[in-house]
């Protein structure tokens, strides 16, 4: 079929092929099943069909951009179906380089009034020249800007080349207390900060940037004092950026309200500091109570001694008994003193940070207990131990108590062996020759095969003067692990155990390798 016989076969006139032919906009008809059958020659040009290709012989997805062919497809056909006309952006396809065409599209249901078709859909395009592009496009653009200044929870003021407030965001409204309306065409001096010297410094900080373009703080956060509606200051976290608007410059405010943050903060400082008081109070207590605990102590067992050695005879049963009992309880008091005051030392008299090499402290520790390793049968395995910041005497307290109780704690049927190693979080391999990091930390972890414990102690063990078992079954007062927390807190660090009845023991504890340079790794 001719396109003139498909022109008249739609119902058209002579007129308004010629119409349609003359037209410098693309006149395009269709069935109603979207089968094109004629295309005026400005849409030919347009989609470059200058090859003599019949339109017929192309389908109408051809011509367009996928998400323009869908959107025809599923939203523009149905509606002209409905209501007989449709309008809209499309983006047709040239059909040899595949350069998309952005065009204005108006779509038709043309009904026949003689014999030819009973209807048929005109597709009407017209080129978007590039002033309606650049239009739409800043169009669309300041919609974004103005979701992003309204979706933003923190305040964002624009600023023009006149020092004049251009815009002001809900946020800011929420946070200042002002209306909009009120605000633009002030100055931020006039409504956003207290009055006073600083409240110049800052206009005048604003009027530099604006002027000479002078940045130092441009993007960077600085806090300032802000003020309410209602004349409350607050504190603020502050960030500008300097931009150009038609040749203008523009800074635009980024303001946080930090007020809770600071309270917070300042609440947190003040709780700090009431808790360093206290421990110190309570480690001076500690320290004094046990040091003047002495004196009767060594009078008590003085006079015990005496009693026993000229007395001896003279006692019955009953008074043996009770001296002895008198020398076992005086025995245990000067243990816990001397507990006592071993925790207190542990802050008030402990040493500086050196290089320690725990390897070396792990083999002195098993010379001093060699004695005890000989007479329970059991044996001490040491794995690697790194060289740390740390103060050495108090490493030794650390591993001498934890490998002791290993030692002490065993079953009665099984010798003990204790597992004593350390490793930094990052190896060697991930650091090369290198020295740790400052970041770096150690892990300690010594491990036995003893009568373990039940996981829900595993807080209640390291209190002070807290025992799991009878002291006629395992001696001790209940001191130690105490003392091996207080150790790994002085040194910023953290213990850990973990345990099952009848299946041992294990204790981390993670250090940082390094409170200052260290010298040497082991």
């Amino acid at each position: 079929m001719s396109e003139r016989a498909g022109f008249q076969d739609a119902g058209m006139d002579t007129l308004g092929r010629v119409l349609a032919e003359a037209s410098s906009d693309f006149v395009c008809l269709t069935t109603t099943r979207g089968e094109p059958f004629y295309l005026n020659p400005a849409g030919q040009r347009l989609i470059g069909l200058g090859d003599g290709k019949p339109i017929a012989d192309i389908t109408l997805r051809e011509l367009y951009i996928d998400d323009s062919w869908a959107e025809l497809r599923d939203v523009a056909v149905p509606e002209v179906n409905r209501s007989g006309s449709w309008e809209g952006r499309s983006r047709l396809r040239n059909v040899h380089s595949g350069e998309p065409i952005e065009v204005q599209t108006k779509l038709f249901r043309v009904r026949s009034e003689g014999g030819g078709r009973s209807s048929c859909l005109m597709f009407f395009h017209r080129l978007v020249d590039r002033q309606a592009r650049l239009e739409q496009t800043l169009a669309e653009t300041e919609g974004r800007k103005r979701a992003i200044l309204e979706s933003s929870l923190d305040p964002i003021i624009t600023i023009d080349h006149k020092g004049i407030i251009t815009e002001f965001n809900k946020a800011a409204e929420q946070t200042f207390g002002h209306p909009r309306e009120k605000v633009l065409g002030t100055k931020p001096s006039e409504v956003l900060f207290p009055p006073g010297a600083g409240t110049g410094r800052q206009q005048d900080r604003i009027d530099r940037y604006l002027q000479a373009g002078e940045g130092s703080l441009l993007g960077r956060r600085v806090e300032v004092i802000a003020v309410r509606g209602n004349g409350e200051s607050f504190d603020a976290e502050m960030a500008m950026t300097l931009s150009q608007e038609q040749g203008a410059p523009v800074l635009t405010f980024f303001i946080r309200d930090i007020s809770r943050r600071k309270k917070a903060e300042q609440e947190q400082a003040r709780y700090a500091a009431e808790l360093e008081r206290s421990n110190r109070e309570l480690e001076m207590f500690a320290y004094v109570a046990s040091h003047d605990l002495q004196e009767p102590l060594r009078k008590i067992r003085a006079f015990c001694d005496r009693l026993q050695a000229n007395c001896a005879g003279k006692l019955d049963d009953t008074g043996a008994d009770c001296l002895q009992r008198i020398l076992s309880a005086a025995s245990r008091m000067q243990a816990l003193i001397d507990g006592l005051l071993s925790l207190s030392r542990v802050t008030t008299q402990g040493h500086e940070f050196v290089a320690v090499d725990l390897a070396q402290i792990a083999r002195e520790v098993l010379s001093d207990l060699e004695v005890q390793i000989e007479q329970s049968g059991g044996r001490v395995e040491l794995g690697h131990l790194p060289t740390i910041q740390a103060d050495p005497l108090q490493m030794r307290q650390l591993l001498q108590n934890l490998i002791a109780n290993g030692l002490k704690f065993h079953k009665p049927e099984e010798p003990p062996v204790v597992k004593v190693g350390g490793r930094f979080a990052h190896g060697r391999h991930d650091r090369g020759n290198a020295p740790p990091a400052a970041d770096e930390q150690c892990k300690i972890i010594i491990e036995d095969n003893g009568i373990g414990f039940e996981q829900r102690h595993q807080e209640r063990i390291f209190g002070i003067f807290q025992r799991l078992h009878p002291r006629d079954v395992f001696e001790g007062v209940g001191i130690g692990l105490a003392l091996c927390r207080k150790i790994a807190e002085r040194h910023g660090g953290c213990i850990a155990a973990y345990g099952s009845p009848g299946h041992g023991a294990r204790f981390e504890i993670v250090l940082p390798a390094m409170h200052g340079p260290v010298s040497r790794e082991n």
